[in-house]
Parts: C-alpha cells; structure tokens; sequence
C-alpha cells in the first residue's frame, strides 16, 4: 500500500480507503549518493513566514498593476463616438478591476457592498489617477459598480473570453520576465538543480460551484411542493490525487516564484479543462493535454524555463515534447510500471541485464533468498545535447566484481524507440514513461516535487479567497473568468511586493 494511502486513512476517518495495492514480485535497491543524490546536498533555506495582508491593501495592489488597464483597453475597446448604443456608465477596465476583487472580498455581492463605501471606492479612483491620469480618473462616478451591473457586463467578457485568457497571458510572462522571472539572463543554476524561478510549476483543481445540486427540480416528499434549483452545467464529481470525490469543474494554472520570497507567486497561464467524455464536452481537451499546451504556451514566450513539474496526468507521450525542447520534465512515477529491459552489456568476463525501472536505469540481481532486485545505477553525469531536438543522457556507473563500466542511457525518445512494431502497431519502446531526467525518490527530484507541492496552496488560495470554498461562477467559462481575476489580484501583489522588503 503506498504512503499516501494510510495518510488518506488517518485525515479522513470512517471513511474508506482505496483499495490495497498488490504488492510488486520485486523489490528495489538502496538508492546510491550520485549526480542526482549528491553527498552534502541541502536544500534551500525555508523563506521568512508571510505576512497577512489585508483586503484593502490587495485592492490598492491590484489598481496599481497598469498592465491590468491595457490588458483591459485591448480586450474591451471603447465605444468610439458616434456609434449607437447608451454610453457605458463605467469603462471596461473597472468590470477586470471588479472580477479580480471577487478573490479579495469573496462574492460579487460583497465587492458591490466594498465599492459603494467612499473610503474603498477612493482607492479605486487612486489607482486609477495613478496608472491613467487625473482626466479618466475624474471621469469616474462617485461610488462604484453595483452587482446589476457586474451582471450585465460579464456575458461580454464571457464571450471575449479566449482573448482575455491570451492577453493576460502574454502580459503575465512579460512581467514576470521584468521582474527577473523565467529571465535568460537570471542565473540558472545547473541542469540538476535549475534556480526555482526558472521552473514552472502546473497543477489541475476542482472547483466547486455555488451549489450542490445536481437536478433542477425536486419534490417535497411531505409537501408534494416542486422545487426548482439552480444547476452548475459543467460541474460534475471527480475523484481528486487523495482518492476524495469532490462535485465541481476542473481547471489547471502554472505558475512560478522566487525562492525563499514570500508573496512571490507568479501564475502564468490558466484554462479550464474537460472531466466529461468528448461527446458530452467536445470544446475542451482533458486535464493533461491542457497542462501540456499551457505549458508549451509559456516556453514558447519565455525561453529561460529550464524546468516544467506537473502531477502524474502526464504520461510518456506528454513529456516526450517538452524533453525535446530541452526542458527537465518532472513527475512523480505513475502506479502499475514494471520494470522494462533496456539492454544487456556484455564484457569480456561480465554481463549485466540492465532495466528500466522506478524512472532510472537499474542492474536485475537476484537476492540469497530468490527474489528480483533491481538496484539502481550511479548516475555519474546528466549530460545534455543541444540542437533542434534536445538529447539528455544519463552517464551511469555499473557496479562489478571485476572492475566498474560505465554507459550512456538516452533518457529522451531516440529514433529507434519511435519505430512502430509491427507486432503492436506501437512505438517500439516508451521511453520517457520509464525514464526520467530527474528520477523521482532522489534528492534533486525530491527538490522539484517540492516545488511542485507548494504550487498546490495557489490552488487552496484560491478556494479561501471564496465563501465556503465555492468559486461564485456557474458554468465552466464563468469559473475561468473568476480565476483570471484571481490570477490578476496574486500577480498585483507580487508585482507590488517585489522590489520591497520581504512580504
């Protein structure tokens, strides 16, 4: 049974678990101090503890990020005059302004209750006269929006959706490049152990939606009286890394930071993502594929990315693509791999069956008492290959009676692995399914599993950003919508937070 397994037992008590696991027929070697588990390895210092900022100060971030107004004016173009239609009775950056501070003050009803109050409205106006002059912020009406209006504006930004997503996006990456972020010219530490601000890292959530319900009428069983309820479209239950079914719609962010900085998060790139099958959900791909473009939209715009981490959606054929751009693709190992040969080294008076097995390459033994051990090889040196197709190796050390050998084992897809067997009709060998750059259960993978970890409380400041952990979005684009504005308000902080003193 895996270790996360009795953790689920003791947090969820009267619960039950999943099932227990069968028990592998072998077992593994002691993992050996190498390149990937070096003598003395520390990791990094833990940063100073964060402080509590409070509603309005994030409100004042949030009006002074003057990306936030451009993004705005590009999305939302101004009614030219002229043209037919009431005037808008507040311009569009003031509804981005407003979907963001749901995040701060947890519900559309509260931002409406915030903004009609003349101390917060007058940070909004600050802010305003700060990033676009005395001119548009005088132009402004003395209280803010209220929840009517939010209502009939964000059908425009629903529709305008996948254009805000694209923009923010950009304008994400380019900030956090200003800042020295995903930076080429940011020291990069080494292949093994890249600086954390080069490593983005991605993680899928389930949010849930204001309500439970999954039917729209229901019937009074001693009234007879038929009730009817609002249903969450898109919501569906999904079973989360933790074996718990949770009721709510799926979307996935990568973000980065800088270490040992608090307040330093940088989201990057978010979407929404299909957990229903193709027919009943054609518009969306499923959780790994959209990780996968996410992640290759934030390389194709920031070439200092060295490292991308994600949970185990991603399989083989997710990370073949990235390994071939010259990124460290890191997940933990997916449950049910057994060991695949990889070759056998013939000597002169030697020979050693080599497999491939817990994401590293591994000599088959057999222990005193009959059973297989696969022992893990001493990787000596990553050694990387650049091109217009990435090459990585690992430069292994074979442990002999007779005196150590040592190899090179590809670690990325080579051309013969991409030969079809015509046995199969497949690939002849899925080499990034089990083999890893980085393997997991040594100290640099522990490292980047770490990183990825802690991008799972961006994730759970989201959900404590809402009242009783609901995101207030009906629908899968309104949650996404939600989130951007979430994204937004961390982004601000970070970008207010970064040249001072440690927040």
């Amino acid at each position: 049974m895996p270790a996360n397994a009795s953790k689920r037992a003791r947090t969820n008590p009267g619960r039950e678990g999943k099932p227990r696991k069968k028990e592998p027929d072998w077992i593994l070697g002691a993992v050996p101090q190498d390149a990937l588990s070096p003598v003395g390895f520390r990791p990094e210092p833990k940063g100073a503890e964060a402080r509590n900022i409070p509603d309005l100060e994030r409100l004042a971030f949030l009006v002074a990020n003057p990306a936030l107004y451009e993004v705005a004016a590009e999305v939302f173009p101004r009614k030219t005059p002229g043209n037919a239609g009431r005037p808008a009775h507040y311009p569009p950056y003031i509804y981005l302004i407003f979907v963001a501070a749901i995040s701060i003050f947890s519900s559309a009803r509260s931002v409406e209750a915030n903004f009609r109050l003349d101390s917060v409205w007058k940070i909004v106006v600050e802010g305003v006269r700060h990033c676009l002059g005395d001119k548009e912020a005088d132009l402004l009406p003395e209280t803010g929006p209220e929840r009517h209006h939010w209502m009939d504006f964000q059908p425009k930004m629903i529709r305008a959706l996948p254009r805000l997503r694209e923009i923010s996006r950009d304008t994400w990456i380019r900030q956090a490049i200003a800042q020295g972020l995903l930076s080429e010219e940011r020291p990069r530490g080494s292949w093994l152990r890249p600086d954390r601000s080069q490593v983005i890292n991605g993680d899928g959530t389930v949010v849930r939606p204001p309500s439970d319900q999954t039917e729209e009428f229901s019937v009074d069983k001693k009234t007879g009286e038929i009730r009817r309820h609002r249903v969450d479209p898109d919501a569906g239950i999904q079973t989360e890394g933790d074996g718990n079914s949770i009721y709510g719609k799926k979307l996935v962010a990568f973000s980065t930071r800088v270490a040992g900085k608090p307040h330093s998060r940088w989201f990057l790139n978010v979407d929404s993502a299909r957990h229903r099958s193709p027919e009943e959900d054609p518009d969306r791909e499923e959780e790994a594929s959209v990780a996968l473009r996410l992640a290759h939209e934030i390389i194709d715009r920031a070439p200092g990315v060295i490292a991308a981490s994600f949970d185990t959606a991603w399989r083989g054929v997710h990370r073949t693509g990235l390994v071939r751009r010259g990124i460290i693709v890191f997940t933990r190992q997916h449950d049910g791999i057994k060991p695949h040969p990889l070759e056998r080294f013939r000597y002169q008076d030697c020979t050693h069956d080599i497999y491939a097995t817990s994401g590293r390459a591994c000599e088959r033994q057999i222990t005193v008492n009959g059973k297989t051990m696969y022992s893990p090889l001493p990787v000596r040196e990553l050694e990387v290959r650049a091109g217009n197709t990435w090459r990585f190796y690992h430069r292994v050390e074979i442990p002999c009676r007779h005196g150590a050998h040592t190899e090179r084992i590809p670690v990325y897809e080579t051309q013969e692995d991409q030969r079809i067997d015509p046995r199969t009709k497949r690939k002849k060998f899925n080499r990034t399914e089990h083999l890893r750059q980085v393997p997991p259960n040594t100290d640099y993978g522990d490292r980047l599993l770490g990183f990825r970890q802690d991008s799972e409380s961006g994730n759970c400041t989201l959900d404590y950003s809402h009242r009783d952990n609901r995101v207030p979005a009906y629908g899968a684009q309104a949650a996404l919508l939600v989130y951007l504005g979430f994204a937004w308000m961390i982004n601000s902080i970070s970008l207010a937070t970064a040249a001072g003193p440690s927040a």
